[in-house]
């Protein structure tokens, strides 16, 4: 089976714990959301990308990426208001027809690495649905009042 995999990328949120514009932050030279969306642009099994940018701000949001994202072909679409899977809901409705796998990846993870995502797409030829798993390498602490 031929894959036609549609990437959504949510990225209405406001970033508050952050504290300012995370996906604008420069990586390398280019912003962190155009980082996240350059890890999907070469992989021959995306045929799509959507980004769900903030629906009150959106017209600030396309003259901001439009024109960065718009050179790689994504289509950017109203995200929620309050919660991702809103936003998620808004992009499905946005998936073309002949789109056989959709897959979310957050616009704040611009570090995934491609073997990661290409063990992700080998998995969903034969799994309903798949999620990435990776060993925790810092120290986790459980804390109770």
């Amino acid at each position: 089976m031929t894959m036609r995999v549609c990437v959504i990328i949510p990225a209405a949120g406001s970033s508050r714990r952050y504290g300012m514009d995370k996906l604008g932050q420069d990586l390398g030279g280019r912003a962190m959301l155009l980082r996240t969306v350059e890890l999907f642009t070469k992989r021959d099994e995306v045929k799509s990308i959507i980004v769900a940018g903030p629906p009150d701000d959106l017209d600030d949001f396309r003259e901001r990426f439009g024109a960065q994202l718009g050179f790689h072909g994504v289509r950017i679409v109203p995200g929620g208001r309050v919660d991702r899977w809103e936003t998620v809901k808004n992009a499905l409705a946005a998936v073309p027809d002949d789109a056989t796998h959709v897959a979310v990846h957050d616009a704040a993870r611009p570090g995934a690495s491609d073997e990661l995502i290409g063990r992700v797409l080998e998995a969903a030829k034969v799994h309903a649905a798949v999620i990435p798993g990776l060993p925790v390498a810092d120290t986790l602490k459980r804390v109770s009042e």
